[in-house]
């Protein structure tokens, strides 16, 4: 009521100024004074209308950024609602109960699918607004955040050496606060899987990943995330990756020929006879039995014959019986048949061989005789018969073709750096390699199964040089990250390493590069020991079902001297989008971040009598011009190394390297510190997991994101 009696007696004072204009001027200006406080007020009021609504909503965003993070891969309900109690705790740091004078101030978040979704308001009062009216304005926001991971390609390229057997502290027995390197990167690796796929891994538990609970895949995630793997040691099992026509049909090897002589005429075989000529007249061999008295009855055409016919009153003439007729049979045709066939004389291409035809025709004859010798008192007849029989033989020949058979009698072996042939290995029908190819090495020269286990050999490098060049054109073909093969460049091409095929040779000083002549069985490498290691396969990139990323992982195997060269120049050739895989690795999104992870246990450990990917160093030399000593590999593999890190990082992959285990030098970690992108190195601290670090860089891969 007040309000209204003020409001009418100021439109009267108006009302009366503007009838009477004299004197009023004080008065007019007094007027205006209204307005202009309204259009002061406002700007006052809307300026902290803005600062309100600005501080609210990025309160809002901070909660709902620290429940989702809260949150991980559980549930919004886990820890007794601890994700919305940090949420609101978040909230409040950012924005007080009463900050700029506010009032009534209400927030809430909630979960669902994955996604934290916040909203809050809060009533502003106004100040110089009053004199128009207005009271008051509420100020409503909302906001979310979800794990929103960016496409992403990950590349572990993963020290598997021998040492990775050892405890993490090698000067403390295994516990579980000091577990077996590999075990501890197997798990560690599964972590950081479950952490950006939010797919759970079975044989890991949420306590083991540092989680309260198991993760759950989220249906609004859309992002592709792939992993490639390349566990390295003294080599890298990357051959079955090739296509074939990168890999070579011939290869050097330090090796060995048996030197054989041969016997030409050991033994022959005989080809089949041709066309069989007739030599001379047939011969006729005949044969005439004797008459035989018949002990049976016979029946011929029907008609039944006695073997004795006996009358009771003399004379008998036996003249007068029907006689059997007489049976001829044949000829029987037996043939031609060989007979012999002439012994050849070497090198004879041809020999005789004698082949014989029979034709065999035989009759049996019957009578009747009696039985007395005067015929005037014969009372009797027997029946007799007589069987004779003809051969006709016929001679024939014929040539055979006679091939000798060459025994190879071996005399010794040559023992020297060879060329040989591994086309073998390749499997045109299928597109595939085969895992063994055989080759005249064995025992006397005899044919002997090699066996391939997937490791490589290295494309030409130089000697003697300071600076590495990486780049495709690089004449240091071994470095050239995306140089792409041609099949009719044997320089651009791999070779299998095969073991199996290798032999030392020495003379009475000791080794020797000289040719080797000799019945001496001289040493190969042993398969599968510490010089012969080939690590697991590599694996491209992929995205993976999380039974089958669990089988691989707990498959990794250890062993074998550390060369970090290798190892990274595979990793970046599996995932650069411009080389060997180009097509796999083509973006089908201009977002996809690129990642590698670097991770090893120690200093580098050449050994020039080892199997690397330049064969044995100590014969073959390939990237020096004498015996390299360990010290002088050492230091090439660490040059090498720290130029292909230089051009990983160039490639806009965020390198990130792991400095594993308590056995890794300062040097060396001053070297990996320098290989990995700025901020993205992590030195072994004791006490802390090697889980803890791939999960620290797993979240900052998936980095969380705010959502509208």
């Amino acid at each position: 009521m007040k309000k209204n009696l003020e409001t009418k007696s100021l439109a009267g004072v108006l009302s009366r100024l503007r009838k009477d204009e004299a004197g009023n001027t004080i008065a007019i200006m007094a007027a205006a004074v209204i307005p202009v406080i309204g259009l002061v007020g406002g700007s006052v009021d809307m300026s902290r209308i803005y600062l309100t609504q600005t501080r609210l909503q990025a309160a809002c965003d901070a909660g709902a950024l620290m429940g989702r993070k809260v949150m991980a891969g559980g549930a919004w309900a886990d820890n007794s609602g601890r994700a919305n109690s940090q949420a609101n705790a978040a909230f409040l740091a950012n924005f007080e109960s009463g900050a700029y004078g506010t009032e009534s101030l209400a927030k809430s978040f909630s979960e669902s699918g994955g996604k934290v979704t916040g909203t809050a308001s809060v009533d502003i009062p106004m100040t110089l607004m009053k004199v128009l009216g207005q009271e008051e304005r509420t100020i409503s926001v909302s906001c979310s955040a979800e794990m929103r991971i960016p496409n992403s390609d990950v590349m572990f390229v993963l020290d598997t050496t021998g040492s990775m057997d050892d405890p993490v502290n090698s000067s403390q027995s295994v516990s579980a606060t000091n577990p077996v390197k590999i075990t501890e990167l197997r798990k560690a690796v599964k972590c950081f899987y479950e952490t950006l796929t939010q797919k759970n891994i079975a044989d890991v538990t949420a306590a083991q990943c540092g989680e309260t609970a198991e993760p759950v895949e989220s249906a609004s995630n859309t992002s592709q995330i792939r992993f490639g793997f390349v566990p390295y040691s003294i080599n890298v099992n990357v051959g079955r990756l090739l296509p074939l026509e990168y890999m070579a049909d011939t290869w050097f090897y330090q090796t060995r020929r048996a030197n054989t002589t041969v016997d030409p005429d050991n033994s022959y075989t005989l080809g089949a006879p041709g066309p069989l000529t007739q030599s001379g007249s047939p011969s006729t061999n005949p044969t005439t039995g004797s008459w035989q008295n018949m002990g049976n009855n016979i029946t011929i055409n029907g008609t039944l014959y006695l073997k004795t016919v006996s009358v009771s009153k003399a004379p008998l003439n036996c003249n007068n019986i029907s006689w059997p007729p007489t049976q001829n049979t044949g000829p029987t045709v037996n043939g031609p048949y060989e007979t012999s066939t002439d012994t050849p004389s070497y090198p004879a291409n041809s020999t005789t061989s004698y082949y014989e035809k029979t034709e065999t025709s035989g009759s049996t004859e019957y009578r009747y005789v009696p039985t007395d010798s005067n015929p005037s008192k014969n009372k009797s007849c027997v029946l007799q018969r007589k069987v004779s029989s003809s051969v006709k033989t016929t001679q024939y020949t014929a040539s055979r073709p006679v091939t000798w058979i060459p025994k190879t009698i071996f005399n010794n072996w040559t023992y020297d750096r060879m060329e040989v042939n591994v086309s073998a290995l390749k499997n045109t029908a299928t597109n595939s390699y085969n895992s063994s190819l055989t080759l005249p090495i064995g025992t006397s020269g005899a044919n002997t199964t090699i066996n391939w286990d997937g490791c490589i050999l290295e494309r030409p490098t130089q000697k003697n040089v300071t600076t590495w060049d990486t780049s495709a054109s690089s004449p240091q073909k071994d470095m050239a990250i995306d140089l792409i093969p041609n099949p009719s460049d044997p320089t651009t091409l791999w070779g299998p390493r095969l073991p199996n095929v290798l032999y030392s040779r020495s003379d009475s000083n000791g080794w020797t590069l000289n040719p080797v002549t000799t019945t001496s069985n001289f040493s190969r490498p042993t398969s599968g020991s510490t010089t012969t290691a080939c690590p697991s396969p590599s694996k491209l990139l992929e995205v993976w079902d999380a039974s089958v990323f669990q089988t691989y992982i707990n498959n990794l195997t250890t062993d074998g001297y550390t060369f970090h060269d290798i190892g990274m120049l595979w990793g970046a050739r599996l995932m650069s989008p411009t080389g060997i895989f180009a097509t796999h690795n083509a973006v089908v999104n201009d977002n996809v971040q690129r990642h590698m992870i670097f991770m090893t246990d120690g200093d580098t450990n050449a050994n020039p009598d080892a199997l690397s990917a330049y064969n044995v160093p100590w014969f073959d030399r390939l990237q020096t011009d004498g015996a390299p000593s360990t010290s002088q590999l050492n230091t090439l593999t660490d040059d090498r190394t720290a130029a292909l890190c230089t051009a990983v990082k160039n490639m806009n992959i965020t390198l990130w390297v792991v400095s594993y285990g308590s056995d890794v030098s300062g040097s060396t970690n001053a070297r990996l510190q320098a290989c990995a992108s700025p901020g993205k190195f992590f030195q072994y601290q004791a006490g802390v997991s090697l889980t803890t670090q791939f999960k620290q860089i797993a979240g900052q891969i998936a980095a969380l994101r705010l959502t509208t």
